[in-house]
């Protein structure tokens, strides 16, 4: 019972993340464009008190993320902040389909290959979907949405495997 439990509770923040991400995805030009400067004033204004944005690691951070994500076209702080959102949504997004398949199937692989599918499949959605509210689609976002669920899958498995290492280290000499 309480398996079952922690399944359709994986189940309701999957469908509810997947929700906010379509939601956000059918928003009209101009409202995307607000939301973005919403985020990125939040993040100045975190700036200001904390001064993050001098530090050269930040600087070496952001110049990497630049040229990774938006190549050699010309990019803003607001483009940046944009494209960071689309990995962490599906980081998240990941996450939850990750706990959800691993929680019904009770075997990694399952858990593994529906944490990067199944965000895939909405990143594609979600790109094909902003077509119809007068925004462009694009395979960078995409491409970039993906990254995020294949990075939140390979910290998960990292934390999984050190998670059964501690464990056997730990009933070894129990």
């Amino acid at each position: 019972m309480e398996r079952r439990r922690y399944i359709i509770i994986s189940l309701i923040f999957l469908i509810f993340w997947v929700g906010v991400i379509l939601f956000f995805g059918t928003r009209n030009p101009e409202e995307s464009s607000n939301q973005s400067y919403f985020v990125y004033n939040v993040i100045k204004s975190i700036d200001n008190v904390f001064d993050f944005s001098d530090t050269k690691w930040f600087r070496e951070i952001e110049v990497f993320l630049k040229k990774l994500w938006l190549g050699d076209q010309y990019a803003d702080s607001i483009a940046l902040v944009r494209k960071s959102a689309h990995f962490g949504i599906y980081f998240i997004l990941s996450v939850f389909s990750w706990l959800f398949g691993y929680l019904y199937s009770k075997r990694l692989l399952i858990g593994t290959l529906l944490g990067v599918s199944l965000p895939a499949l909405i990143a594609v959605v979600d790109e094909y979907s902003q077509e119809f509210v007068g925004r462009g689609s694009s395979l960078n976002d995409v491409l970039i949405d993906i990254s995020g669920a294949v990075f939140a899958n390979i910290i998960i498995l990292v934390i999984y495997v050190v998670y059964k290492i501690c464990k056997e280290i730990y009933l070894r000499y129990k």
